[in-house]
């Protein structure tokens, strides 16, 4: 469980070609594997869809969100397509960070299908 692999996927700019703005093709996306993190199961939604919680330690993210300019790492996770787990995209649901002394340690994610 503690030394998993993820992979954060993120939708990158639109080129601003008239046919990804109006949905004809689909944006591209980057992978971004991130590697060690926890990942547990949860148990299913109500409606059955599968749950999962993933813990990632902020130093794993940093330089990532550093070389795309990014200060607010929790709410820039939520901004992406979702967590590929397995064979699985998951979307992001929900990001609480957890602080030592004011500054970020752990992100949890919780993701669904």
């Amino acid at each position: 469980m503690g030394n998993s692999q993820i992979t954060l996927r993120i939708a990158n700019p639109s080129t601003g070609d008239t046919n990804s703005q109006i949905g004809l093709e689909a944006p591209a996306s980057a992978d971004m594997p991130i590697s060690p993190v926890l990942v547990k199961p949860l148990t299913p939604a109500p409606d059955g869809r599968r749950r999962a919680e993933i813990v990632i330690s902020a130093t794993s993210l940093q330089p990532i969100a550093k070389a795309y300019g990014v200060t607010d790492i929790s709410a820039w996770l939520l901004t992406f397509e979702g967590v590929v787990w397995g064979a699985e995209l998951l979307r992001i649901a929900e990001v609480t960070v957890h602080k030592f002394l004011g500054a970020d340690c752990f992100f949890h994610l919780t993701a669904t299908e």
